[in-house]
């Protein structure tokens, strides 16, 4: 296949993907409004915002705390605001992010992380949903979890993401991070302080990326997936991932959930080593907070959300279909290309002359 014409496909694509992207990430300001909205401004969500709830601060210790639905949901919504702000300056700042439209064969898309998210999530809801239907048709359920209240239920939806994700990927994931990039470090490092060590250690559970990049180990940025991810880590992702899944079987879903948690499970892991500690909070923000407050929104503001709410979903189911069909069709040239490549010949030595006997 002719190489311009793979460039030129190339760029096409980008800039279509670009403004998606910027599409979704407005909405996704929008659905961090619309919460603050339906929280506060409703009879129903204001009378549950003065209620108290038992708050777990260490997680697996049977030790509660009762704190104010309202003050908890505001601290949750500044956890996930300061996640995207984190996201927006990853690496590229989104700011900056109209200049890969001149130069789109040579800049990725996900080189900055809020830019990149609904690319990975679109893709990865086209695939939680043609797994569900795949496990639906062989006779195994997902399941769900009713709840009677509804604001109650997006409490729960808001509250995941954040505890969900210390719990299954920064506490044993980051354990991992420092302990590996610590000791690798003070082989290819020798020369670090031991104050050096320690932020480099902090590093590691915020940004494994940049950690790795400053004790001069491999990256993805540099390596690829295959080639910036070493084994241990790979080990630690499926784990952590399956451990995931098998978790929200237990939590009361059917067993269709498990695979479908864990493939979820190992996406996040994989973006947190990536992207840094915010990016799993907001890959699991998106399946739960996102697409819960536009639904429960529309209870209420019915006319102007519910198409905002079906404009949402039919954006990003597209864009994960374009995705995957871009994802096949760049790997059909790739294969073309391989198989393509003339063999270099390998060279015959010449025979000795006779000057040389």
């Amino acid at each position: 296949m002719n190489s311009n014409l793979s460039e030129t496909l190339q760029r096409f694509l980008f800039a279509i993907v670009l403004v998606i992207s910027f599409f979704i990430v407005f909405t996704y300001l929008l659905s961090m409004g619309l919460g603050i909205l339906v929280f506060f401004s409703t009879a129903e969500g204001l009378k549950f915002s003065q209620d108290t709830i038992p708050l777990h601060p260490l997680f697996i210790i049977d030790v509660t705390i009762p704190v104010n639905v309202g003050l908890y949901f505001i601290f949750l919504w500044w956890v996930f605001a300061l996640c995207f702000a984190a996201a927006w300056k990853y690496r590229k700042s989104l700011s900056r992010a109209r200049e890969s439209f001149s130069s789109a064969a040579k800049q990725s898309p996900f080189s900055n992380n809020l830019l990149a998210m609904p690319l990975i999530t679109s893709m990865l809801l086209v695939a939680t949903i043609v797994l569900n239907h795949l496990q639906t048709q062989g006779g195994i359920p997902t399941g769900s979890i009713p709840i009677s209240d509804p604001f109650l239920g997006f409490l729960i939806v808001s509250r995941a993401p954040l505890v969900e994700e210390i719990i299954f990927r920064i506490i044993p994931i980051g354990t991992f991070l420092v302990t590996y990039i610590f000791l690798a470090g003070k082989r290819t490092r020798p020369d670090f302080s031991w104050s050096q060590r320690l932020k480099t250690s902090i590093l590691s559970v915020l940004q494994p990326e940049k950690a790795k990049e400053t004790v001069d180990l491999k990256t993805i940025g540099k390596g690829g997936l295959f080639g910036g991810v070493i084994w241990a880590e790979w080990v630690m992702v499926f784990l952590t991932a399956s451990l995931f899944g098998i978790a929200h079987y237990f939590g009361g879903w059917e067993p269709g959930k498990i695979s479908q948690a864990a493939m979820s499970g190992a996406v996040f892991a994989l973006a947190y080593l990536y992207y840094g500690v915010q990016a799993p909070i907001l890959l699991h923000w998106y399946f739960n907070y996102y697409f819960t407050v536009f639904d429960l929104s529309s209870s209420y503001y019915s006319a102007e959300v519910d198409f905002a709410y079906f404009l949402a979903v039919s954006t990003n189911l597209f864009l994960g279909i374009l995705m995957w069909i871009a994802v096949m069709i760049f790997s059909i040239i790739t294969i073309f290309k391989v198989l393509r490549r003339k063999p270099k010949p390998i060279p015959v030595p010449e025979p000795p002359s006779f000057a040389s006997l």
